[in-house]
């Protein structure tokens, strides 16, 4: 099969994009057009332009001013030479959807099934993300690994916690683009802060051993993700929902 066809959409459209840069079509510190502009351009959803406009910040060409839109660097010389952000076939929306999917049944089924000293384990995980809050940002990228290996372990079901450490190294760790997202925007103090009151909440639920709370609450973990996400990749003061948004719920049906 043809590679070309495989690739993701994100991708193609932010190459595509970014040959508008090059070629002239776009000048250096102009305004792109709109979000909803570009997925009619560009026949795709506002999702996929979001990936795509994500991949070209990583690579330093475009500015996403909230409230204001998305510009192209306004240096031409910093644009003499294109760079490369290494392909893969997985975009961050589309690995949270997976997550949402995934993670929120393991921890509903781990409800039922942790023992006391797995909930020791996870509280141990959890004070050292606290000491680790001003500190060394890898180490608290791997007890987050940690917690969530742990809820999956906690299910004793080998095909669960395989393919939760699967998804992990896949995504988290073999990605590049969501590497680079992570480096780049994710470890700002105030945003692990709030990962780590969400994993107290995804705690609090197992618990009490409470299935439909452990869910909403790891649910409700990744739609948080998703929605910082969002704020990176969107000019919108308002991020409006479209098709593609409508998986996420906010109000999640148990």
């Amino acid at each position: 099969m043809d590679k070309k066809k495989t690739k993701r959409r994100y991708y193609e459209v932010g190459l595509q994009i970014e040959d508008l840069l090059y070629s002239g079509v776009f000048k250096a510190g102009e305004r792109l057009p709109s979000e909803r502009e570009l997925s009619e351009r560009f026949d795709s959803s506002r999702a996929t332009i979001r990936e795509a406009i994500i991949m070209l910040e990583l690579k330093g060409l475009v500015v996403v001013k909230q409230g204001a839109g998305i510009y192209f660097i306004d240096s031409p010389e910093k644009i003499t030479q294109r760079t490369v952000i290494p392909y893969n076939d997985v975009g961050p929306f589309e690995l949270l959807q997976a997550r949402q999917i995934i993670e929120s049944n393991i921890a509903a089924f781990a409800a039922s099934q942790i023992k006391i000293n797995e909930l020791r384990e996870l509280k141990r995980v959890l004070d050292m993300q606290v000491q680790e809050l001003n500190g060394d940002s890898e180490k608290f990228e791997e007890l987050d690994r940690m917690f969530h290996c742990l809820i999956a372990e906690s299910t004793q079901n080998r095909v669960l916690i395989n393919q939760a450490a699967e998804m992990w190294r896949n995504v988290r760790v073999e990605n590049p683009l969501w590497k680079a997202l992570n480096d780049k925007y994710l470890h700002e103090p105030r945003l692990k802060e709030s990962w780590l009151q969400d994993h107290k909440t995804i705690f609090m639920a197992l618990q009490r051993k409470s299935p439909e709370e452990a869910k909403q609450a790891v649910w409700q973990h990744i739609e948080n993700s998703k929605q910082e996400l969002l704020k990176i990749a969107s000019s919108d003061n308002g991020v409006e929902a479209d098709l593609d948004d409508y998986f996420f719920s906010m109000d999640m049906a148990i």
